[in-house]
């Protein structure tokens, strides 16, 4: 089939009330210089800055249980998920978005698209995570995160032509390298955060393991966890389809 390549869409992300709700964006004055989870005890700062928390390769056999740190904690991550993994593990698929967070395309597989990759090819791997995605969500995504972070002109020009948004990393747990412990993970992330950045992980056992100290981590740095796209509206940025962001200042 041949592709007419079509202008490339822009995107926003609306401030609605329930978003504005979901960042912290409420009217009421503030009464307390802490703010206290409820599921712990421990107070944290109310949070000044904000970062974007993001899973990669999924869903796996580990999804379920980073739902529950995330639901215990409160947070909404986003999901850059695996077309073929969609369609071997729908439920798990589904459990991510019932709960609230933000589904992104990662691509059929797992080979690299980037360099100068067949367009057609890339296309192919594109579409069908879409599909997959759509069959969960009843919406097509509007985020994709390459297989590997790898890039290349092609890849920019199809997703323009699909409308979506790449989205790339900023702040590296490294829990992909085999010799990254659960330890050098949650200091590698609490050593590069930065407001507006984009952290990147996978759904690994030692990632898993090392959630909750990065959530505490990050909240003692006062920062608020969010999604990719609640990240975008709490920095105002409309976001373009087919450019790279790395992070969201």
């Amino acid at each position: 089939m041949i592709h007419r390549a079509t202008p490339k869409k822009i995107f926003g992300i609306c401030c609605t009330a329930m978003t504005l709700a979901a960042i912290g964006c409420t009217s009421g004055p503030a009464v307390s210089p802490l703010e206290k989870t409820e599921d712990t005890e421990k107070t944290y700062p109310l949070p000044d800055k904000a970062i974007a928390l993001s899973f990669d390769d999924g869903p796996s056999g580990l999804t379920e249980d980073i739902l529950e740190v995330l639901s215990e904690q409160g947070i909404k991550a986003t999901f850059f998920l695996i077309g073929e993994n969609i369609r071997n593990q729908p439920s798990s698929a589904q459990k991510i978005f019932a709960q609230g967070h933000e589904l992104g395309n990662h691509s059929n597989g797992y080979a690299p698209l980037g360099g100068n990759t067949d367009p057609e090819v890339i296309r192919a791997s594109l579409e069908g995570a879409s599909a997959a995605l759509k069959g969960i969500t009843g919406e097509d995504p509007v985020f994709f995160r390459a297989p590997n972070v790898n890039y290349g002109e092609n890849l920019s020009a199809v997703c323009a032509e699909l409308g979506l948004a790449i989205i790339g990393v900023s702040c590296w747990s490294q829990d992909w390298q085999e010799s990254v412990t659960t330890e050098q993970l949650v200091a590698n992330v609490l050593r590069d955060a930065s407001d507006g950045a984009i952290i990147n992980c996978h759904e690994l056992q030692k990632t898993l393991d090392g959630l909750p100290a990065v959530i505490h981590g990050l909240r003692e740095q006062g920062y608020e966890i969010l999604s990719v796209g609640a990240l975008a509206a709490r920095k105002n940025r409309t976001l373009e389809a087919g450019t790279q962001y790395d992070r969201l200042d």
